[in-house]
């Protein structure tokens, strides 16, 4: 499990959804969880050796790591001469250098950098084209920025003005844009990529320049996450947002209602993504115990046979894609006009062609922040 200074709940929350849900799919008492704490997923020796103490000497089945895909592709080779099932766990802030999956490796991801990617797109198509872009320091060290503004500039999108704010509270600040604005009155567009502290800390202070320059934020997933709304308060306003994201708690479907009703009920807290991502994987674990009871043997058997399983999530659906070995599910278009009261609005229809587009993504050669943090363990 990942540690967190900017969300504290999210290994726990994480940890939760998973027991929460093999628990409603009686498989619970079926399954010996053993944990560990990986901090902030950097320490790549001490991961490979606590992953590999769990397959030696706790003789594991499978082995569940909340990191990012630096420490997926580092441990891919253990769990293939293992013969053991590796399930990487994720928001999906990054992509592989190879898609090419390894036989006993799934990953399960919120699709972060696809859902930014069809931000990206957004913004360059309903708007004049010509876009600021704005990213904090630590957001922008991940590939969901180079999917948002890559798509965005090969949709239409003109970069006018770029600005990466700084990784301190005191020295956050908007007042290039303000300067930029104030002599560029044709651009009025916004592309967005912050979270946490730093989502609020950006929205109050884009707040007046919305106002005043009439803009328009185009904006990521993170930036659309539910707890926003009481950090900034009720008398707080913003409107023109928009954005794409993998799940909200006003979807309506049978799951989503079962999900947001069990963790409230068992935890006191309101459904979240950590949550989600927890409860999820928790419909994997106990499809592989099915599975497993049904006669497949081997991972990489029983890896192959959830490919062809189409699993009943929060999300509406979740697959897991045969040719890469990573989950994905709808994407849904979230806008925001008045204190960040968010609506959803329907699932992107093409999302099938969307994935297949962005599965074929490959980093440009050259630098690139090489980010070693598992995204939002900071």
């Amino acid at each position: 499990m990942p540690r967190s200074t900017l969300f504290p709940s999210l290994g726990l929350d994480i940890l939760n959804g998973l027991k929460e849900n093999l628990k409603k799919q009686k498989a619970f008492d079926q399954i010996k969880l053993i944990t560990d704490n990986i901090g902030f997923g950097v320490n790549e020796q001490e991961i490979y050796s606590k992953a590999e103490r769990m397959l030696l000497q706790e003789d594991a089945d499978i082995v569940i790591v909340c990191a990012d895909t630096r420490v997926t592709e580092m441990l891919q080779p253990l769990f293939t001469a293992s013969n053991k099932i590796l399930l990487a766990v994720n928001f999906g802030a990054n992509f592989p250098d190879n898609w090419q999956p390894a036989p006993t490796t799934l990953t399960h991801s919120l699709n972060f950098c696809l859902h930014a990617r069809l931000t990206g797109k957004l913004a360059a198509k309903e708007t004049n084209q010509q876009v600021v872009n704005v990213i904090s320091y630590y957001d922008g060290g991940y590939h969901q920025c180079f999917c948002m503004l890559s798509s965005n500039q090969a949709s239409g999108g003109v970069p006018r003005f770029n600005h990466i704010t700084q990784h301190k509270t005191e020295e956050f600040t908007l007042a290039p844009i303000a300067d930029f604005l104030k002599q560029n009155k044709e651009v009025n567009t916004l592309v967005c990529l912050f979270a946490g502290d730093m989502a609020e800390r950006f929205y109050r202070e884009v707040s007046p320049l919305q106002k005043k320059f009439h803009l328009s934020l185009y904006v990521s997933p993170m930036m659309l996450e539910e707890s926003l709304k009481n950090s900034l308060g009720d008398e707080f306003s913003i409107k023109k947002v928009k954005g794409f994201v993998p799940w909200h708690s006003s979807l309506k479907n049978a799951s989503n209602e079962l999900f947001k009703k069990t963790i409230l009920s068992s935890t006191g807290q309101p459904a979240n993504y950590f949550f989600l991502l927890g409860w999820e994987t928790g419909l994997i674990i106990s499809e592989m115990v099915r599975l497993e009871q049904a006669g497949h043997t081997g991972a990489a058997t029983i890896i192959k046979a959830l490919t062809n399983i189409s699993f009943d999530s929060p999300r509406g659906w979740m697959k897991i894609d045969g040719a890469t070995q990573y989950s994905y599910g709808p994407s849904y278009l979230a806008a925001c006009n008045n204190n960040m009261k968010i609506k959803i609005g329907g699932e992107t229809e093409n999302i099938e062609t969307e994935w297949a587009a962005f599965t074929k993504e490959k980093l440009p050669p050259g630098e690139n922040s090489n980010w070693r943090n598992t995204y939002l363990c900071i």
